[in-house]
């Protein structure tokens, strides 16, 4: 449970921009439909260098994973109000990585995938 402020009047705003430039990303990059298969394939913009390139999107997914990690159910009241509770009590291990659609997880040449 939070409160994030997502519906204030500069964060809609921002989000009109962000998508309205994220339009004319998508123009430049390749797109898939939900069966994996591509949808377009833009020819690419030129650069001052006369090369022609494309735009490849990288996402970046990130998990934390908690010792101790709990779930607790309870019955309330419907005049109690709920109280948002810490995860996870102890250590935690963040795994994060950098994906592309094209060439899947980005990693080093000298790293091992095991």
């Amino acid at each position: 449970m939070y409160i994030d402020g997502h519906e204030c009047e500069d964060v809609v705003q921002y989000w009109k921009e962000f998508l309205a430039r994220w339009k004319e990303y998508e123009r430049r990059m390749v797109t898939y439909n939900n069966d994996g298969n591509v949808d377009s394939t833009p020819t690419g913009f030129p650069v001052t260098q006369g090369h022609r390139f494309r735009l490849v999107l990288v996402t970046h997914d990130e998990s934390t994973f908690y010792a101790h990690d709990r779930r607790n159910n309870l019955w309330n009241h419907k005049t109690d109000k709920a109280t948002p509770q810490r995860k996870g009590e102890g250590p935690s291990i963040m795994i994060s990585d950098m994906v592309t659609v094209d060439w899947g997880r980005l990693k080093d040449n000298d790293e091992c995938v095991c």
